[in-house]
């Protein structure tokens, strides 16, 4: 099948709705005790719970977001043969940076007012937390403002690029590759240890080179029709390898280079085990990808009423999940129990009201152009 024709990828739609499940299940790990940034941590694992909850975040962290830019890259030169660009310009204003605004002026905000009322009890109102502008960030849309400064980059300077012609690569390059990116964000982890954003823009640019690398190679692929040579020997080849990178290469890496000093001396610095770090990361990262298009294109090419509308709806889960999580952190707030427990028990309620409230919301006239 043909990447830049008109028939539809099943496969690629299915893999939205896993990878902004993984969003939704990431942050609610945080919530409760796996390392991270997030509105609300109400605690932090320790060991041995810390292993497994480290390991699933750590591996998302390496891929599912660059996978993102990676899928939205592949569509963005296809988009703008069918609409041209005004109105391509106009589409993506309308679904970018529409959400970005109503979640920096609007949703961040109530997430925080959700924090500090109810799981904080501070006596405030939403609309003083709205007037005092607190909570104004862009959080998890981050990707949404990325996504739209990758763009309007690659509109400006696209007549000026040739069409680059390049067969899909083989092992050794795609690792060279990898271990190139990895190198870098080494090199940036240096001055900037994970963890560290730009002020105003909440990028992570421990993590930035690779997501420029994966819209890059995004379009390349569209260019190139590289999907098409992504076969389900390969997926499942490179996804038995990212297996082993996550279950057995990771617990070593960490037991070794963290058991005495923590998981600090992964984050940045002149550290062997930052380099080791960075470099996995970006292992994990092409054999993920990799992985998951070749197993999709078998198992997941299908499509039916249901699947339909969680893809529908997979966008608007990305916008509106951050206040529903800290809601739902209020509303068990006064169950104790384990972290595990209560992880395993709200991960598929968190999905559930996510998904079906981003289903209510596009029925309203006029957000479904928008989410």
């Amino acid at each position: 099948m043909k990447t830049n024709s008109h028939s539809r990828l099943f496969y690629i739609d299915n893999l939205r709705i896993f990878l902004i499940s993984l969003v939704v299940l990431h942050h609610l790990a945080i919530t409760y005790g796996a390392p991270g940034g997030w509105y609300y941590n109400e605690s932090q694992a320790e060991f041995p719970l810390i292993i497994p909850m480290s390991m699933f975040v750590a591996s998302n962290q390496a891929f599912f977001m660059g996978m993102f830019f990676f899928i939205s890259a592949l569509f963005v030169v296809p988009s703008l043969l069918r609409k041209g660009t005004k109105k391509y310009v106009t589409d993506r204003l309308i679904r970018l940076a529409i959400p970005l605004v109503v979640f920096y002026f609007l949703l961040s905000p109530l997430a925080v007012y959700i924090l500090v009322r109810f799981i904080q009890h501070e006596n405030i109102g939403f609309l003083d937390v709205l007037k005092n502008g607190w909570g104004r960030n862009f959080g998890p849309l981050w990707f949404v403002e990325a996504l739209l400064l990758f763009t309007a980059v690659y509109l400006l300077i696209r007549k000026l690029l040739p069409v680059v012609k390049i067969r899909f690569p083989g092992t050794p390059a795609i690792i060279i590759t990898a271990l190139l990116i990895g190198f870098l964000q080494f090199l940036i982890r240096l001055w900037h240890p994970v963890g560290w954003s730009m002020p105003y823009t909440d990028f992570q640019l421990p993590f930035f080179l690779q997501y420029i690398a994966l819209f890059i190679l995004g379009i390349i692929a569209w260019q190139n029709n590289w999907l098409d040579a992504i076969t389900p020997k390969m997926g499942r080849n490179w996804f038995i390898f990212a297996q082993v990178l996550i279950l057995v290469i990771f617990p070593v890496m960490a037991y070794f280079g963290g058991h005495e000093k923590g998981a600090e001396v992964f984050m940045g610095g002149l550290l062997w085990q930052s380099f080791a770090y960075a470099t996995w990361e970006q292992l994990l990262c092409v054999s993920m990808i990799l992985g998951l298009l070749g197993l999709s294109k078998k198992w997941l090419n299908q499509q039916g009423k249901t699947a339909a509308q969680l893809s529908a709806g997979a966008y608007g889960v990305f916008v509106i999940h951050t206040p529903i999580l800290v809601g739902l952190s209020a509303l068990f707030l006064s169950w104790h129990a384990p972290q595990w427990q209560k992880f395993l028990v709200l991960a598929p309620i968190a999905l559930l009201a996510c998904f079906l409230l981003a289903w209510l919301l596009k029925q309203i006239p006029g957000v479904k152009k928008v989410l």
